[in-house]
């Protein structure tokens, strides 16, 4: 007797992240890398709530684009459209732990931007909020960045910021530097640019880079990795003497 069917085949089991409970390890790689999270990528609307906020993509979890990309955009509005006088002193208050019921009206905003959330029923600034205040009250210097590498994967750029330390590195989102160059990905490496940076800021991952553009020849000692800060004359022998713009090299404060 011939066999009418064929073999039924069965679509492998998606490995399951090891991270977390709600996604597979294929999504929460993309979603890593990519401003709309694990959720974003998600067709099927079954799935949608399940993955909504997975740990390993989200905003709140360090190294992640969407994390990145929620500081800059705190350090954006700090420095183009800051929050109304009212809004950002009940933020304040909040940080210092002194809010009071008055606040109450501030908070819809707060929390809209998820600068503040609550802990056993009380405000809390987040990361996001502690973002925004410190774009607020720390300097930023203008400062060449080197580009050292890209990684097209993960769409991030490994980069120099030469105000802040001529050796580690800091990462900064690809799409970024693409966006406001609008150079290739590929044409990156090697290329100096200049943006403005909180220099005084002690960890590479709490470099933000805004206004960044492509910077203009360099001299040649510069490119052959020969840096020549400009040295301040007018400083006490004892203090530090080379300075981007007025800032210690090195990320010091």
């Amino acid at each position: 007797m011939t066999e009418t069917f064929g073999p039924e085949y069965v679509r492998p089991a998606a490995k399951v992240c090891p991270n977390c409970p709600c996604c597979t390890a294929a999504l929460c790689e993309k979603g890593a890398t990519s401003i709309l999270e694990c959720f974003g990528h998600t067709a099927s609307r079954d799935t949608l709530e399940t993955v909504a906020g997975c740990p390993c993509s989200s905003e709140e979890t360090q190294g992640t684009a969407a994390w990145r990309a929620g500081k800059l955009r705190a350090t954006m509005r700090a420095e183009l459209k800051p929050l109304a006088v009212d809004v950002e002193a009940a933020l304040r208050a909040i940080a210092a732990g002194t809010a009071v019921p008055e606040h109450a009206e501030q908070m819809t905003p707060l929390t809209q931007l998820r600068y503040v959330g609550f802990i056993d029923s009380l405000p809390a600034i987040t990361e996001l909020g502690a973002t925004y205040l410190a774009a607020r009250d720390e300097p930023r210097f203008t400062t060449p960045v080197e580009v050292e590498l890209v990684d097209v994967n993960a769409r991030t750029a490994r980069v120099i910021v030469v105000g802040w330390s001529l050796t580690e590195p800091a990462t900064v989102l690809l799409d970024q530097l693409t966006s406001a160059t609008g150079l290739k990905a590929e044409e990156l490496p090697g290329k100096f640019l200049e943006a403005n940076a909180n220099c005084y800021t002690e960890h590479a991952d709490d470099l933000v880079l805004t206004n960044i553009t492509l910077a203009p020849p360099l001299p040649s000692s510069w490119t052959a990795g020969d840096i020549p800060l400009v040295q301040d004359e007018t400083a006490d022998a004892d203090q530090p003497q080379w300075r981007v713009d007025g800032v210690s090299s090195g990320g010091e404060a």
